[in-house]
Parts: C-alpha cells; structure tokens; sequence
C-alpha cells in the first residue's frame, strides 16, 4: 500500500492497558512508515497526551481498568477544548450491543482483536484521508 508523505507525518495516539498491544500495534504502524506513533496505557494518560499534542487519530482499546475505551471517546468529545479525532475501537468483543453503542456514540471505526495488521493500516490510513 502506497502512503503519501503527508498521511505518514499524522499523529497516531494507540491507548491500550496491555504493554505488549501497544507495542505490537506501534511496531505495525511504525513499519507502514508512520513516524509519530505514541501510545498510553489508559484513558487519563492519554487526556494528558492529548492535551500536550493534537492527535490526528486515536486507536484505542474498549476495556481498559478506570476508564473504558468508549469513556475515553465520551470524555474527549465532550471537552471544548479538544478536537475529537477520528477514533478507531480495538477490542476483543465482537457483541452487537457493543458495536450499536459504540456507533451511536460517534465511534468512527471498530476493529476486533485479534486483527490483521493489513486492516489496521488501511483503517488509519482511511480514516487519515
């Protein structure tokens, strides 16, 4: 897949409670040529980050401890001060319920783990266009 220079200098913020999804998820966008991968371990960390940095699009992980995925969407959303990017939900639930609420929200895109790292890419590189 052939990806403009200016696609690759966007700022992709993954958000994950588990190390190693984020590092795998990192490692897969950074080999598309990605050069600004950052990543948080949990919703606060990332409203840190996005307060520090304007994020182009958010990858982010549905259950994490203290704040949800969807929480995290909710919260950015809701603040004045933050421009909602476009948001991509990884998680490992596939149940309807999750994905209608997830939609109605305002959730952009919604990838079940375990994923290809072909999809991944053409996501963000989708929802970047």
């Amino acid at each position: 897949m052939e990806i403009s220079q200016e696609l690759l200098q966007k700022k992709i913020l993954i958000v994950d409670d588990a190390a190693s999804m984020r590092t795998l998820t990192k490692a897969i966008l950074r080999e598309a040529g990605f050069t600004h991968v950052f990543d948080a371990p949990g919703g606060e960390e990332a409203l840190l980050m996005m307060r520090k940095v304007k994020i182009n699009i958010v990858v982010c992980d549905w259950n994490m401890p203290g704040m949800s995925g969807l929480d995290l969407f909710r919260t950015v959303k809701d603040d004045e001060k933050l421009v909602t990017p476009p948001w991509i939900m990884l998680t490992s639930s596939s149940e309807g319920d999750k994905v209608k609420e997830a939609i109605m929200a305002g959730i952009t895109s919604y990838i079940v783990k375990p994923f290809k790292p072909d999809n991944l890419v053409k996501q963000v590189v989708g929802k970047l266009s």
